[in-house]
């Protein structure tokens, strides 16, 4: 057992926080305000090998383990994890889906351009009354000669107004349940395609919005993956994202820990810096405590995955508690920091209003939590 970070790795890590101080953090007020993703920071990405952090070499990847694909996420979400979602977070969730389930004419057709940060790509799975509940999924596929026929809605599709193709997950025969599941891979300038922009809390900088698709036209070829195998082809994307999520959530923690060190160094009140005052030292010890304990908690289920080991309690339960942490660790921060902290001259706001995000996307706290309990128990708790 290995604990220390390899040459490349502190190479990586090092390289990400100088991208996310220097490119990233111009960018983000200004970006937050607007509510708009800095589209230019795609092929910036893409240049220096993050894009397609663990995507494979031979499609312009850089074919990266997921643990050190993990240090770079967590290091660009110091500063923004939903700016690190809007810009690189279709590589991770899209990216993974076409990695491992598309052919390899598709790969190259799609795969490739990706990783040089030449096409975008969103996937919609969620819809109005399927969230947790994939086989609930309504929007229809029906297969026409050399066309899908594509109907129905998806929600909270995560730069679904900027991808240039959206992978959708739909059903092609209710009585078939998750059997009968498509992925389809849609031109986002199909005929028949509506949107609308969503406002959420946080992810000001990540474009998500609400799709329609009205008697959409898709090419039979462009079904990736095998009928009745759309949702396992999903799931691959969405067990990655969950290591993109739990690194993003570690990112935000620490940058609030890092940004409250500084400030009780900095800050004086009744003639010393509040960092003398044993109160503010409890509350930033804890928050070093409960953060480390997790980055190895997520370290070890990257290592597991890597290996192609089973690791999903392992994920699940630093999804789970990371998710949760960089909430309290923002709350935290934002008090010890006073009314300053709910400004944005200091980072800890917009922390604040994405680590909320962070609990609910890759699966609720509350999933994550069943999904630990069947695997410990052999019982599952959904029907």
């Amino acid at each position: 057992m290995n604990f220390s970070f390899t040459e490349e790795q502190l190479m990586l890590r090092d390289l990400a926080r100088k991208f996310a101080e220097n490119e990233m953090r111009p960018l983000l007020r200004e970006y937050e305000n607007q509510r708009r993703t800095p589209k230019s920071l795609v092929k910036k990405l893409a240049d220096i090998g993050f894009l397609g952090a663990h995507l494979p070499k031979e499609y312009g990847g850089s074919a990266l383990d997921y643990l050190s694909a993990a240090i770079i996420w967590e290091e660009l979400s110091k500063v923004s994890w939903t700016m690190a979602l809007g810009t690189l977070g279709h590589a991770v969730l899209s990216g993974t889906i076409l990695m491992k389930v598309a052919t390899s004419e598709q790969k190259e057709q799609y795969l490739a351009p990706l990783c040089r940060g030449e096409l975008m790509f969103a996937t919609a799975t969620v819809e109005p009354n399927a969230g947790s509940d994939p086989g609930a999924i309504e929007c229809k596929a029906i297969l026409k000669g050399d066309h899908w026929l594509l109907n129905g809605t998806k929600n909270f599709v995560t730069g679904g107004g900027l991808a240039d193709y959206v992978l959708v997950l739909a059903q092609t025969d209710r009585k078939l349940g998750v059997k009968g599941m498509v992925l389809l891979l849609v031109d986002s300038k199909t005929a028949g395609i509506s949107l609308e922009d969503v406002r959420l809390v946080g992810g000001r900088t990540s474009n998500i919005v609400n799709l329609a698709f009205s008697d959409c036209r898709v090419p039979a070829g462009n079904l990736i993956g095998k009928v009745g195998r759309g949702l396992h082809g999903a799931f691959h994307g969405i067990d990655t994202a969950r290591v993109f999520i739990a690194a993003g959530a570690l990112g935000m923690a620490q940058g609030c820990l890092d940004a409250s060190i500084k400030y009780a160094q900095e800050r004086t009140q009744f003639g010393k810096a509040i960092g003398g005052f044993q109160l503010v030292q409890e509350v930033i010890a804890r928050m070093a405590a409960e953060i480390e304990p997790l980055r190895w908690q997520l370290y070890y289920a990257a290592d597991l995955k890597d290996q192609g080991k089973p690791h999903g309690k392992e994920l699940s339960s630093a999804k789970w508690l990371a998710s949760e942490l960089a909430v309290k660790a923002a709350a935290e921060a934002i008090r010890l920091h006073g009314a300053y902290g709910c400004t944005d001259e200091y980072d800890l706001e917009h922390h604040y209003r994405d680590a909320v995000l962070s609990t609910i996307l890759g699966g609720t706290t509350e999933m994550h939590k069943l999904m630990i309990g069947r695997e410990l128990l052999g019982i599952n708790a959904i029907n």
